[in-house]
């Protein structure tokens, strides 16, 4: 895999974190996966999403494109276009599209096969961790990147500094997804206070141990090539963190989205600062990999293996004809 794969730019047919409510306007917006133009209609508390591409010369419809009624004017001829509505003459497909908290996802075909049972996880987080955003943040590697992270159990302990993992196999999911598992080993919990860090660093130098006081388990499940939802954290203390990409021309848009219960809202901010540290220290070793060099991974990279063939099991998102639900 290279830093930037020209070919990544052809989206796939999984799920997107597309957006974040926040950056969609009140007005027709433009969105693109990879070589996809798109454009996002809010409807109230709904957001739907279409090919953006006018149908009769191919103007971009998010620039400029009128909204009227159930159709979108072209800002080059003003013909009127229908939205999924493929029995009209002139019409751009709708995709599927899921919200939960703040974010919005979307799949480029309408296919069962290409949910990977996201939408029931969905349904299963959306109440108790609504999703607030982290971080949006372009960086210059290939999209698969950055979700690979999350089966690279090695790079925690290098790049994060995480004092030690265990575990970190790979396996798939009932539903077609891929799902990693493992543990951190840390001394005290992140979310503590700064006195009760400081009394356990004191107390590992008073008796000359290091005891993993803090074991949160990680649990990551990959739904697509562009997104992994994590459960992090020890039994009661579990948060959500949803990292996602969208490929560009130029690599990808990487955001983060995290999700905790009522009773977490106070460690909210930390784990938001948190999240936007750690990308910032991946990205410069994303945008640092050396094109073309060879890898020759080993046994400790078999969840990392697994992923991209998880990968390579996405077929490439139907052209742009046709109603995609």
């Amino acid at each position: 895999m290279s830093p930037v794969n020209p070919s990544a730019v052809i989206p796939h047919s999984g799920w997107y974190l597309l957006a974040f409510r926040s950056e969609l306007s009140a007005d027709p917006t433009p969105l693109a996966i990879g070589d996809r133009a798109l454009v996002a209609l809010r409807e109230d508390d709904r957001v739907r999403v279409f090919d953006a591409a006018c149908p009769h010369r191919g103007a971009h419809l998010g620039y400029g494109g009128r909204r009227e009624k159930d159709c979108l004017v072209c800002p080059f001829h003003g013909r009127r276009i229908a939205l999924g509505d493929a029995t009209r003459p002139l019409s751009v497909a709708e995709y599927p599209v899921l919200q939960w908290g703040d974010a919005v996802f979307a799949r480029l075909t309408g296919d069962p096969a290409g949910d990977r049972g996201f939408a029931q996880a969905v349904e299963k987080y959306a109440a108790d961790f609504p999703l607030v955003p982290a971080v949006t943040l372009p960086v210059a590697v290939d999209s698969a990147y950055v979700v690979e992270n999350a089966f690279d159990g090695d790079h925690f302990k290098a790049v994060h500094m995480v004092p030690g993992v265990r575990g970190w196999t790979a396996s798939p999911g009932p539903s077609g997804e891929l799902v990693v598992e493992g543990e951190f080993l840390m001394q005290t919990s992140p979310w503590q206070d700064e006195r009760h860090k400081e009394e356990v660093r004191w107390r590992a130098i008073r008796t000359n141990t290091v005891r993993w006081e803090y074991r949160p388990r990680f649990l990551a499940r990959a739904y697509s090539p562009g997104v992994v939802v994590t459960e992090f954290g020890p039994e009661g203390e579990v948060h959500v963190i949803v990292t996602a990409a969208v490929p560009t021309p130029e690599g990808c848009v990487a955001r983060v989205a995290v999700g905790v219960r009522d009773h977490q809202r106070d460690t909210l901010p930390v784990i938001v600062a948190g999240s936007r540290k750690a990308l910032a220290e991946d990205q410069v070793i994303w945008e640092h990999l050396v094109p073309g060099a060879p890898e020759r991974l080993d046994g400790r990279d078999e969840p990392v293996v697994a992923f991209r063939e998880f990968c390579a099991d996405f077929p490439a998102a139907p052209p742009m004809t046709g109603d995609a639900r």
